[in-house]
């Protein structure tokens, strides 16, 4: 159990099920990664988590899992009660070109 709840879009969900068809190997990395950073830092810096708000869009953020899988987040919910909001995880190539187009 994490100290903030993760709730994954279904968007997400099938990226999760892409990637464990062409990269199954790094499947759990990117699950541990968003247990991590968004399940127990949501909101704290740390080193382990490459995190940012994207400038322009309300509440979505970004986090980084090496240089190889951007996931697009948004932080719901009302203070004491705030959750994290997986929508997108894509390449990390594939996220850059995104970064003007995202709208979650």
């Amino acid at each position: 159990m994490t100290k903030y709840e993760i709730v994954y879009a279904e968007t997400a969900v099938k990226h999760l099920d892409a990637i464990e068809h062409g990269d199954g190997e790094y499947l759990a990395k990117i699950i541990q990664k968003i247990e991590l950073c968004l399940g127990e830092h949501l909101f704290d810096r740390i080193g382990l988590c490459n995190k940012k708000k994207l400038k322009g869009k309300e509440n979505t953020h970004r986090l980084h899992i090496q240089r190889k899988y951007t996931v697009f987040y948004k932080v719901m919910g009302a203070k004491g009660n705030r959750f994290a909001q997986v929508h997108l995880i894509m390449g990390f190539e594939e996220a850059h070109q995104m970064y003007p187009h995202i709208d979650l």
